[in-house]
């Protein structure tokens, strides 16, 4: 049986979730918003854990400020989709407007670029592989990371489905006919059991979402 917890750490402006996935010795990050950086070290004291890695779902400032500080204080290796590596540049993170300025770039070290992660890639996390699905529209490189634990599909959601929402595809670079593709393929893809752990708000089921969520069933 494999032995991984699954913390959900809400941080920054946004309210996005910070994951710590740990099996009470190593752990990996995934997406260190804004403010995770302290949120992780208190973690990593209170129970004793070894950073091994970062994940990133993708790009967008709210998953990623806290990310040179992470790397920074545990020197572990980052990984995303490429497609995403826009968002990481000097002069994208300058430019960002109001979004910016509510994630203090200004100060933000600029990341290093992350080892890619491409669809079909597997990850493995505290002995779990997770399998990348590139799931593009809310940006260019969102992922959905699928792993089984105990027999049960546990999928790191990120911004692509929420529970009664999708990501927007309102923002630079999102492309809402690549969004309404990667949800046709979600349906077809995961099981109704899965759960998906998203990148705000509470947790949910793809079978839930079918259900329940109009962006899901206007795709089928």
């Amino acid at each position: 049986m494999a032995n991984l917890t699954v913390e959900v750490l809400p941080t920054g402006p946004f309210e996005m979730n910070c994951l710590l996935l740990h099996d009470g010795a190593d752990a990996t990050v995934v997406d260190p918003g804004m403010g995770a950086g302290e949120l992780i070290a208190r973690a990593v004291e209170q129970k004793g854990l070894r950073i091994t890695g970062i994940v990133l779902t993708h790009g967008h400032i709210d998953h990623v400020r806290d990310l040179p500080v992470v790397q920074a204080a545990y020197g572990v290796t980052s990984h995303m989709h490429p497609a995403d590596n826009i968002f990481l540049q000097r002069e994208v993170l300058d430019g960002m407007g109001p979004s910016g300025e509510a994630h203090d770039v200004a100060t933000m070290e600029t990341p290093e670029v992350p080892t890619p992660v491409e669809d079909g890639d597997a990850l493995t996390i505290c002995g779990v592989e997770f399998v990348a699905h590139h799931m593009p529209g809310h940006s260019p490189g969102s992922v959905m990371f699928r792993g089984v634990v105990d027999g049960q599909g546990l999928i790191l959601g990120g911004d692509v489905l929420f529970r009664g929402g999708v990501g927007r595809t309102d923002l630079p670079f999102s492309e809402p006919a690549a969004m309404v593709e990667s949800l046709r393929r979600l349906v077809t893809t995961f099981e109704d059991d899965d759960t998906v752990v998203p990148g705000h708000g509470p947790t949910t089921t793809v079978g839930a979402e079918k259900e329940q969520n109009g962006f899901l069933q206007g795709v089928v």
